[in-house]
């Protein structure tokens, strides 16, 4: 395997740039050793491995002791690159616990920090006694369920993520801040600085044009899966965005671009990368706190 591309902290003065990792969904036609694979080659420091569904998609089965959840354990032993973050839970008003630890239980495995959540409960009150269930499960495993928000759900805006987060009142509960969906959510960076530092301790990178182009949730959700563009290609305030994340979280860069499902993995993972350090050049993270 070729060695890592030399990220500009390695090469040049400046502001060291926080730990990048690969967000499943910018490769997921590939299987999770392979992303792993791909993202050593373009130097990411972490990946994120989708361990169940989001929607009508191929997962590999990760759920268990099985050969691809084991040699994805292989591929991150001799690249050196970890897993930041499993995919996902989803609460429901139904919420299948089992499942539930089943997710919980392949993050622990694969050394995971973050188990990405999704809230699909009109109830608040009972999305956030979930949500505490889950931060508990989840604490027992070494684990953070990060809450996403996204227009298109239940759970719409920084601020629901935020109120349901301190509503559970669990120290591993946090709040994922995805570039896409706090600008279609009608929030800006300013607003991550009303949001202790604890609770933010990760976010995903991504670009696309200011305004939606989009009038229905179906066509936002196509957005969000398929129609990005790669951090610095669009209009969002990225650079803003990282200055009021806290300093030492992580980034992960979760761009699935439509225009670039021709190019293997490694190649999308590489321009990922690429155009990620591009943004982050001359950036302090947290220099807006």
């Amino acid at each position: 395997m070729p060695p890592p591309d030399p990220s500009p902290s390695e090469t040049s003065p400046g502001p060291a740039r926080p730990l990048l990792s690969l967000s499943p969904l910018t490769i997921l036609d590939t299987p999770p050793p392979d992303q792993v694979g791909a993202a050593a080659v373009a130097g990411f420091d972490a990946v994120g491995i989708r361990v169940a569904p989001a929607a009508d998609e191929r997962v590999w089965p990760m759920l268990g002791n099985t050969p691809v959840l084991r040699e994805t354990l292989a591929r991150t032993a001799d690249t050196g690159v970890r897993v930041l973050d499993v995919e996902l839970v989803v609460l429901r008003p139904d919420l299948d616990r089992d499942g539930a630890r089943a997710v919980l239980d392949a993050g622990h495995r694969l050394g995971a920090r973050f188990v990405l959540t999704l809230g699909y409960d009109p109830d608040e009150a009972r999305l956030t006694d979930h949500f505490a269930w889950l931060c508990a499960q989840a604490a027992e495993r070494g684990l953070r369920p990060g809450l996403e928000f996204m227009k298109y759900s239940p759970v719409q805006t920084l601020a629901a993520a935020v109120r349901i987060v301190r509503g559970a009142g669990h120290p591993a509960g946090a709040v994922l801040v995805d570039a896409l969906h706090l600008r279609r959510s009608g929030g800006s960076p300013a607003d991550l600085l009303d949001v202790p530092a604890e609770l933010l301790p990760y976010g995903q990178l991504c670009d696309g044009p200011l305004d939606p182009v989009w009038p229905t949730d179906d066509q936002a959700r196509a957005e969000s899966r398929t129609g990005r563009l790669l951090p610095g290609e669009g209009e969002f305030p990225l650079a803003a965005l990282v200055r009021t994340l806290p300093a030492g979280g992580m980034l992960s860069v979760e761009a699935p671009v439509a225009a670039l499902a021709g190019l293997d993995a490694v190649q999308r993972a590489r321009r990922a990368r690429a155009a990620a350090e591009r943004v982050l050049a001359g950036v302090t993270p947290g220099a807006d706190r």
